[in-house]
């Protein structure tokens, strides 16, 4: 009789480790939004609001990884992107703006202005002073305008995507984003995630 109540209890158990544990919805972010928080990211990089659930009574851990695959499961065309990629995707799209060429291009005027007036060239000293303090004075209003991503911008990113794990109490939920590539053709409307994880 032991026998039959350990199997039945240890059934029951392998049946409750195998529900799902947590329930994941996304919205899309508007890629407008997503500029505006995090600057720009290429047109095949969504942004999704995740809504991650406990729906058990007791206090779970997920991965991320645990997330990404759950999602790709669901939504074969996604492919989640870490967010130490994303974060270096931002950083290197900060890199070709205007502005930072603009900085470059002054940084070697000014180089070559005071060589220019350093050396015997036909040019006037008045002339290349004039045209050094131009170049040093662009130059550092530039690097004041310059949309580098402040402390305030990457605290709130460091705070909002997604962490490699996460503990969840039970019935609790929390907020994150996540960034995924999108297939090129699927730059439209996309459509809002639901998926559940073990």
């Amino acid at each position: 009789m032991k026998i039959i109540v350990v199997a039945i209890y240890g059934l029951l158990a392998l049946t409750a480790a195998a529900q799902e544990t947590f329930s994941v919805t996304g919205t899309p972010i508007p890629a407008a939004l997503v500029k505006v928080n995090y600057g720009s990211l290429p047109k095949t990089v969504q942004g999704f609001d995740l809504n991650i659930c406990n729906e058990t009574a007791d206090k779970h851990s997920v991965t991320s990884s645990q997330i990404y695959q759950a999602l790709v499961a669901s939504n074969p065309s996604l492919q989640p992107i870490g967010r130490q990629i994303v974060m270096g995707l931002i950083l290197h799209n900060q890199q070709r703006s205007v502005t930072t060429v603009l900085t470059v291009a002054l940084n070697s005027a000014v180089g070559v202005l005071s060589v220019l007036g350093a050396t015997r060239s036909g040019l006037s000293s008045n002339v290349l002073a004039g045209s050094a303090l131009g170049a040093t004075v662009g130059q550092q209003l530039l690097t004041t305008l310059k949309p580098v991503l402040s402390a305030d911008q990457v605290e709130r990113y460091e705070s909002e995507v997604l962490e490699p794990a996460l503990i969840l109490d039970g019935g609790s939920c929390v907020e994150r984003t996540m960034f995924a590539l999108t297939s090129p053709g699927s730059s439209g409307k996309m459509s809002s995630l639901r998926f559940r994880v073990r």
